[in-house]
């Protein structure tokens, strides 16, 4: 593994789960412990006292969501010396069939890319993307042909993403206001707005291409932590951050969309609950609310 890059594994709750990601940076990647910085999300850790007391711990007082703990992972890994690339894991990543080993390939490609390339620098390296369409503010699935090299790309999931030092430097971080919901697209969208190319690892998206319908994300994640219909409480922050979303980056017609599209979700919602969270959700999205809701707190226990 190359000694200018660290990895960020965020969790909360799932000490299972991190601790498989973080044994899999280790073991397989060929991290040394030291360079893996494992931010705990309010509560949780590793399952493992001896790993988790090998690696850089970051142990945030509260849960700051997504947006906030890569935030604080970035900016943990960022004052370590020597770092050029920042890998970032969700502690659910292990779940999903990436080829492995991969960050040593992945920053030895990059890098010969950009040579090769001349052109904007590259802000980061994602393993599963989406295309935008900029007129609706909707997004679908990149699909990939050739498993080999990289295609330039608008938006993705946190996921396994290689990110550049030179993001950080240049002051483009998640923001702790979005909590959760399209926090992850808001802060791609950025790196892109600041000059910033956005790839996508081939290689990463052709190995996971059956997991990206919703299908197949519930068929990978079922039996080791709930299901997204299992936590009614992402149906708010879903309705409600698209509309911060589309004050940034869109328009009006993105909202009207996302109206269309929330009263789609409403017509195939399991419970009640759900359906609720999403016109609170709505609701909160048009006063222009942000953060984390009192009334809508997230889970984070392993399922086993």
């Amino acid at each position: 593994m190359p000694g200018d890059v660290v990895a960020v594994v965020l969790t909360h709750g799932r000490r299972r789960l991190a601790t498989e990601v973080v044994r899999g940076l280790v073991d397989v990647e060929g991290f040394r412990p030291e360079r893996v910085v494992l931010v705990i999300n309010g509560e949780g850790g590793l399952a493992d006292p001896v790993l988790e007391t090998a690696v850089r711990v970051e142990r945030l007082a509260e849960n700051l969501g997504p947006a906030g703990g890569f935030r604080r992972g970035l900016l943990a890994a960022a004052a370590l010396g020597g770092v050029r690339w920042i890998y970032l894991c969700e502690d659910d990543v292990g779940l999903f069939p990436l080829p492995t080993p991969r960050v040593g390939r992945l920053v030895a490609e990059v890098e010969a890319y950009e040579r090769e390339s001349p052109g904007a620098a590259v802000g980061a390296v994602v393993a599963y993307g989406r295309d935008l369409d900029r007129r609706s503010g909707g997004t679908s699935v990149h699909q990939v042909s050739d498993p080999s090299g990289f295609d330039e790309i608008d938006a993705a999931a946190w996921g396994a993403s290689l990110v550049s030092r030179a993001v950080v430097d240049a002051g483009v971080l998640p923001e702790e206001s979005w909590f959760f919901g399209y926090e992850d697209f808001d802060f791609w969208y950025r790196v892109r707005g600041h000059g910033f190319r956005l790839l996508l690892d081939r290689a990463g998206a052709a190995s996971t291409q059956e997991q990206m319908t919703s299908a197949g994300r519930d068929e990978a994640l079922a039996g080791s932590r709930p299901l997204d219909a299992d936590e009614p409480w992402r149906a708010y922050y879903v309705a409600r951050n698209f509309f911060l979303l589309a004050r940034r980056h869109g328009g009006p017609l993105w909202v009207a969309n996302h109206l269309l599209y929330s009263a789609r979700r409403m017509q195939l919602a399991r419970s009640r609950a759900e359906r609720l969270a999403t016109l609170r959700g709505l609701w909160d999205g048009l006063l222009g609310r942000t953060g984390q809701s009192p009334q809508f707190r997230p889970g984070g226990a392993d399922a086993g």
